[in-house]
């Protein structure tokens, strides 16, 4: 039920800094997802002379001890889902830890419901990918007081992925924004949940023309590392928001985009690597010849440096591999190959040919085609890990990859001249001196540090490093961003 109980520790400083915003002990509050009651044993200790409040737990496992812990105290528990209830009473604040579940845990005619909900009360389209916690905080409002404060402990990966932009559509639409605290992304809140986390501050009030947004980074909500207040009209609801905690280049002058000279793509999905991708003794167990293999480059954590040389196409490095595929329908495989077709074989009695991406090709032992790359990018990495994140590997060889990297193709006005291995070699220098905090700008972070980067966010990383290297070997006149 995504449930995560929030730290002592952090429920107490997040009910702490609610009393600053307040600046009275005598409030009322309500939580939507009370749990055992950490946020209201928070709001005892930070609001001495609390009011009234109000906790909507759906689990009866926590419902019934939570609510024999906190007989006698000024607090109403009630045991159903927040989401279905309509609003009898409004309160001065809301803070909560809302149900981290993703919207594959969330059934059909629930999740129409609650898209029917929010654009009937927000005028807000809201994505069927979007999880639980987004129904949540945009759902909320009637039960808040007018000017009333609304505190959530939620995912930070809102504020970067597509499905976030109907919340951040909300914060910037329908109320006031106040504060958003960001934990660095190797400091995980729960011990149970690998997941980076932000703290979002609204008051229950139309947003006023050129108010500040406050964005704190790492450390605490009431102790941050790092600081800034930004003017609203630099949220964007189709922009990514965690670059904005850090960066500080606040010019509006145009950049060159990486995707100005490079087509990018994810390596190909095989279906089932433990079948396609051979070495060489399979090879040679099974006679397979050459026109069905492609090299391939093993996983990233086996490539040590940032450069992979060639041996007649082959890529010189440990644990060489290759995709086995092959086009020849199975009658014609078995006649000429038989030695190949007890291969293909194997694959069927492991169920192979059932996997979603096999399923759809035929033959299903096909792979999709896909032409070497001279530079590659692992699309994952780690901010702690010995090789640097994101780093751009000269590929040398004739080998492809699978989609746990990134290729980079040049557009056709640059193909030409980065057949010139001196332009190419200068290209991959420039392009891993971009700073890491440049290029993780446009990814999504995970907890522990681990971070993505898709095609498309890759291409939007600033490349002025390499414009002034490539526009005057380009065959065609560029636009005047780059003259």
């Amino acid at each position: 039920m995504g449930q995560f109980s929030t730290p002592y520790p952090l429920a107490l400083d997040i009910m702490q800094y609610m009393r600053t915003l307040l600046g009275t002990d005598d409030v009322s509050f309500i939580e939507p997802s009370i749990g055992t009651g950490v946020f209201y044993s928070a709001f005892t200790k930070a609001f001495t002379g609390g009011g009234r409040a109000l906790g909507f737990e759906i689990d009866p496992h926590y419902y019934k001890p939570a609510h024999d812990l906190w007989q006698g105290a000024k607090l109403e528990m009630r045991c159903c889902d927040f989401l279905t209830q309509k609003a009898d009473e409004q309160f001065d604040m809301l803070v909560a830890n809302p149900p981290y579940v993703r919207h594959h845990h969330i059934d059909n005619k629930t999740k129409v419901r609650l898209q029917k909900e929010v654009l009937y009360k927000t005028g807000i389209k809201i994505s069927g990918l979007a999880g639980l916690y987004c129904y949540f905080m945009i759902l909320s409002a009637s039960w808040l007081k007018e000017g009333g404060l609304s505190c959530w402990l939620v995912p930070s990966e809102f504020m970067d992925v597509n499905y976030g932009e109907a919340v951040k559509n909300y914060l910037m639409q329908s109320v006031q924004l106040i504060h958003i605290h960001r934990f660095k992304d190797d400091d995980l809140q729960f011990s149970d949940a690998l997941v980076s986390s932000c703290i979002v501050v609204f008051r229950n009030s139309k947003p006023s023309t050129g108010q500040k947004i406050k964005l704190s980074l790492g450390r605490s909500i009431n102790n941050p590392e790092e600081v800034r207040n930004i003017d609203s009209s630099r949220l964007k609801a189709k922009d990514k928001w965690t670059h904005l905690f850090t960066d500080e280049n606040l010019s509006n002058e145009p950049q060159a985009m990486l995707g100005d000279f490079f087509t990018v793509k994810r390596g190909i999905a095989t279906g089932d690597n433990g079948f396609f991708i051979i070495d060489k003794e399979t090879i040679a167990q099974y006679e397979i010849p050459k026109e069905f293999l492609r090299p391939i480059l093993p996983s990233p954590r086996y490539i040590k440096g940032n450069r992979i040389n060639s041996d007649n196409g082959l890529p010189t490095v440990d644990h060489q591999q290759f995709l086995f595929t092959c086009n020849l329908p199975e009658s014609v495989l078995n006649e000429r190959y038989p030695k190949v077709w007890e291969y293909v074989c194997q694959g069927y009695r492991r169920g192979v040919q059932n996997g979603y991406i096999c399923s759809r090709r035929k033959p299903w032992y096909s792979c999709e085609e896909r032409e070497p790359a001279a530079i590659v990018v692992p699309y994952m990495g780690r901010s702690e890990a010995s090789n640097r994140l994101f780093r751009f590997i000269l590929n040398e060889s004739k080998a492809i990859t699978t989609n746990v990297y990134l290729l980079l193709y040049p557009k056709p006005q640059y193909a030409h001249c980065m057949k010139d291995e001196a332009i190419l070699t200068k290209v991959w220098h420039e392009l891993n001196t971009i700073p890491v905090e440049t290029l993780s700008r446009n990814g999504r972070f995970y907890g522990g540090g681990l971070c993505k980067m898709e095609p498309n966010e890759l291409m939007r990383t600033p490349a002025n490093c390499i414009a002034s290297l490539l526009t005057h070997h380009s065959s065609k006149q560029q636009p005047s961003l780059f003259d």
